[in-house]
């Protein structure tokens, strides 16, 4: 009975999902900003001229996080099994980045060889940047549109709401950031919780930054999000929209 018991318990165990971790389920590089950004001490954000040119990828934090969300809800990682070829890869992953990332379906599309996202990015980099998309239509979507939007702040606090169910859920959930014109970003929800007096705090993956995780809170005084200073942004109260979670989103 004991023996019985504890390979029970040793196979419900291995079907528990475990949690998104910013350390392995998201891409070993990184994406990177064309202009210099500088937050000087007073908390001013300056935005000086290009940047020299660079190896890392620019203007892709929308097919990042898209990428990621679709590695997180399609994709399995198999180590134990032999490696395949770059070409064999490359078919599964234009095969994933096919499935629209708001959809559902059981199946996952197996990667052999890796045990999760980071190591296989880390060897496969050239083949996930070929066909992570074009950057240029990634600003041009439909959804993009709300960003002009006068603010409405209870739409704020219902995005919270809805944010903070789907993430305590176990979903991880694309968010557009947006105070025009200095930010204007998409980062990956994927750890939720409350704080007193009726605020949230989520934890995000910023492409901008591999391997580290960010804070965005819901503030409800202000019914508005706030982002946590960084390289290209001073921190402070911004909108914050889904993205990725239907098609004119």
């Amino acid at each position: 009975m004991l023996r019985a018991a504890a390979i029970f318990l040793a196979l419900a165990s291995s079907l528990i999902a475990r949690e998104f971790d910013p350390r392995r389920d998201v891409f070993a590089f990184s994406n990177d900003t064309v202009m210099n950004y500088t937050v000087t001490h007073d908390g001013r954000l300056h935005i000086g001229g290009k940047k020299g040119k660079s190896d890392r990828p620019t203007h892709c934090c929308f097919l990042f996080t898209r990428s990621a969300m679709q590695f997180w809800k399609f994709a399995r990682f198999e180590p134990k099994q032999p490696r395949l070829t770059d070409e064999e890869y490359r078919t599964r992953i234009r095969t994933l980045f096919r499935i629209s990332p708001w959809s559902e379906r059981s199946g996952r599309i197996a990667f052999p060889g890796y045990a999760d996202l980071w190591s296989f990015s880390r060897e496969h980099e050239k083949l996930l940047r070929a066909d992570l998309g074009s950057w240029l239509l990634t600003y041009l979507r439909v959804g993009n549109w709300r960003t002009m939007n006068p603010i409405m702040r209870p739409m704020q606090r219902h995005f919270a709401e809805q944010l903070f169910a789907k993430v305590s859920a176990g979903e991880v959930r694309a968010m557009y950031l947006a105070k025009l014109p200095h930010m204007n970003h998409v980062v990956l929800v994927y750890h939720a919780e409350r704080l007193p007096g009726g605020g949230m705090r989520f934890h995000v993956y910023d492409a901008n930054y591999a391997g580290d995780w960010k804070r965005l809170d819901y503030v409800p005084g202000s019914n508005l999000f706030d982002f946590e200073k960084c390289f290209y942004w001073p921190g402070g109260e911004l909108r914050a929209f889904p993205v990725y979670d239907r098609p004119l989103h």
